[in-house]
């Protein structure tokens, strides 16, 4: 028969210690921060995150809607054939009186006669009449050019007898070409008395 015989005595067993209510309270209440602290910075990246995306939505609405209102523009430009027949008109306009103005620089460099005839054509400078050609040979002057419409011609001509340096100058054998929207014209003065010749 087995005898169990306890060696420890009730002193020197040990005891269980109980956390006072105040240190449990405590530690709950800084784990429940802690969880709040997690759940508000998670909730507040979130919001951040949602903010920044309705930004962006915003941006790329107003984005498409100036696309689409260029792409209309562009659309009804590209349709309007009379305004681009008119542009087209403006940039030949352009383009020929660039021509001429190099070929008058040019001129006037190597002729300084006809500084003054060409300071009483720009007296008389219309926006419907413009000059493509100007030529002096032997006191006969040939003035080419195109214009608008047919009667904005003769109320440049008028303009142009009525220059001090053209004054009372005769010019005759007017000849007219239509040409798509545009009139051409050649003009020739009856004399070259009035014309400056180019210096020797």
């Amino acid at each position: 028969m087995k005898t169990r015989i306890n060696l420890y005595v009730a002193k020197l067993r040990p005891v269980k210690e109980k956390l006072a209510l105040a240190t449990s309270l405590t530690i709950i209440a800084s784990v429940a921060c802690l969880i709040i602290a997690i759940v508000g910075g998670v909730y507040w990246l979130n919001y951040a995150e949602l903010q920044h995306q309705q930004q962006l939505n915003a941006t790329l609405v107003q984005e498409q809607q100036q696309l689409a209102k260029q792409a209309m523009i562009l659309g009804e430009i590209n349709n309007n054939h009379q305004l681009l027949k008119q542009i087209e008109t403006v940039k030949q306009h352009i383009k020929n009186k660039k021509r001429i103005l190099v070929a008058l620089n040019d001129h006037l460099e190597r002729d300084t006669g006809f500084t003054k005839l060409l300071l009483a054509l720009a007296q008389v400078s219309d926006s419907n009449v413009w000059l493509t050609h100007i030529t002096s040979e032997q006191g006969l002057l040939t003035l080419s050019g195109s214009a608008r419409r047919s009667d904005d011609i003769p109320k440049w001509v008028n303009r142009l007898n009525q220059a001090e340096l053209l004054k009372g100058h005769v010019f005759s054998g007017l000849e007219l070409a239509r040409d798509n929207d545009v009139v051409n014209f050649v003009l020739n003065n009856q004399s070259g008395d009035n014309v400056p010749q180019a210096a020797p």
